[in-house]
């Protein structure tokens, strides 16, 4: 793969992780909270299931994108913002795995209005993560097309 193609490819990746982000929290997780407690196990199931596979399954391939970068990062990419990208998209697994899943588990088993709140404002960290990794990854992507 050339130069150009390395870039377009993170910079595709890391856009496309950030949108599916923000639909996840501003758009599923905050929907949870209308959700009836009977009907909410069935919604949980059915929407997770499914973004796994258009939001996960891609952060998957950034986070291998990233590594791949690490290992054979060319010469115009700044080496300190994709160590950056790499430490801003670790926090928001880390995110995911400490706090998301552990909420999700116990909302799965038993949905309350809390529950999906407390799992709607710990997501902001993933979010936040998210957005300032995406916003790195552009600065990165200009830094290697006009080096200063």
């Amino acid at each position: 793969m050339n130069d150009l193609s390395w870039l377009f490819l993170y910079g595709l990746l890391s856009s496309y992780c950030l949108a599916g982000c923000l639909t996840e929290h501003f758009a599923i997780i905050r929907g949870w909270l209308y959700v009836a407690e009977e009907e909410f196990g069935d919604v949980h199931v059915a929407q997770g299931n499914g973004f796994g596979y258009v939001y996960v399954l891609p952060k998957i391939a950034l986070t291998v994108v990233i590594g791949a970068l690490l290992f054979v990062r060319p010469a115009n990419m700044p080496l300190g913002y994709l160590w950056a990208g790499a430490g801003l998209l670790a926090v928001s697994w880390l995110s995911s795995f400490v706090l998301q899943f552990p909420i999700q588990r116990k909302i799965r088993q038993h949905k309350t209005a809390a529950l999906a709140m407390r799992l709607y404002r710990t997501d902001t960290i993933r979010v936040v993560a998210m957005a300032i990794h995406n916003i790195v990854v552009w600065v990165l992507i200009l830094q290697a097309i006009h080096p200063a």
